[in-house]
């Protein structure tokens, strides 16, 4: 019987220490540096013929300098859009790519196609791809950068289960606009608070650089788009970076 209850104290003891050790894992996982994963391609995605264009607007409006990538068949194609928003793909041999369209750190596109032996009538001639369709609206360009870490003072799951929010300084926010060359800019304080002042409404993209905590941890930089306008319900943005929240990296922003 003794030895029957040192056994289940044992056990009990055993299944403690793996529920703080996941807590920690949790907790304390470093960011990672792995790409995200692309998605599956099903059916090969759609056909199209071998000589292509791709068209990219913003707010129905040809959008410049956006990077198309296209990768397969061994092969590595990186294009720009022009004035009227097109790149002109021409002489894919048959086979599997996948296309990505970027402009400001922000995507507008990443899907796979294919280009058959001989084309048919299903193929395409153009694919067609919206910028800066779902940004994130907002009263003002103002709120704070800060990241949760485990509390200190106490027991290892007491900081497991009181975590605090550090202030995230001197990070470099630059704020552009896709439709003109406008461009602004500031840096976080100790605080981790940042704010634009008079900015015209309108769409914007937040480019972050890296910042650090009192603790020395610094995080990677990111690319947020952004509505500015009166009619936002919200306008104070909380930004946090995505620790050990999966591949992604990047950053969560929460409106108050």
């Amino acid at each position: 019987m003794l030895a029957l209850c040192i056994l289940r104290r044992m056990k009990r003891q055993l299944k403690a220490l793996v529920i703080v050790a996941a807590l920690v894992s949790v907790a304390t996982f470093p960011r990672s540096l792995v790409a995200c994963s692309a998605a599956g391609c099903l059916n090969n995605g759609i056909e199209v013929r071998p000589d292509f264009v791709v068209r990219i607007t913003h707010q129905d409006k040809p959008l410049s300098g956006v990077t198309v990538e296209i990768i397969g068949n061994g092969t590595k194609n990186e294009l720009g859009s022009g004035a009227d928003g097109r790149v002109y793909v021409s002489k894919l041999s048959s086979g599997d790519y996948w296309l990505s369209a970027e402009f400001l750190g922000i995507s507008a596109a990443y899907t796979c196609f294919h280009v058959s032996p001989h084309a048919s009538r299903k193929a395409r001639k153009t694919l067609k791809f919206e910028w800066g369709d779902m940004p994130i609206g907002t009263r003002q360009i103002a709120g704070r950068l800060q990241v949760t870490q485990l509390g200190k003072g106490g027991t290892l799951i007491w900081n497991v289960t009181h975590k605090i929010d550090a202030p995230i300084s001197n990070a470099k926010l630059t704020l552009k606009s896709p439709s003109n060359d406008a461009e602004y800019s500031t840096v976080s304080d100790s605080d981790g608070h940042f704010a634009f002042r008079e900015i015209p409404n309108g769409v914007y993209v937040l480019q972050i650089e890296a910042g650090a905590t009192s603790g020395g941890d610094v995080f990677g930089p990111d690319s947020i788009l952004l509505r500015l306008g009166a009619a936002a319900k919200l306008d104070t943005l909380v930004m946090t970076p995505n620790v050990g929240g999966g591949s992604c990296g990047g950053w969560s922003v929460a409106l108050h």
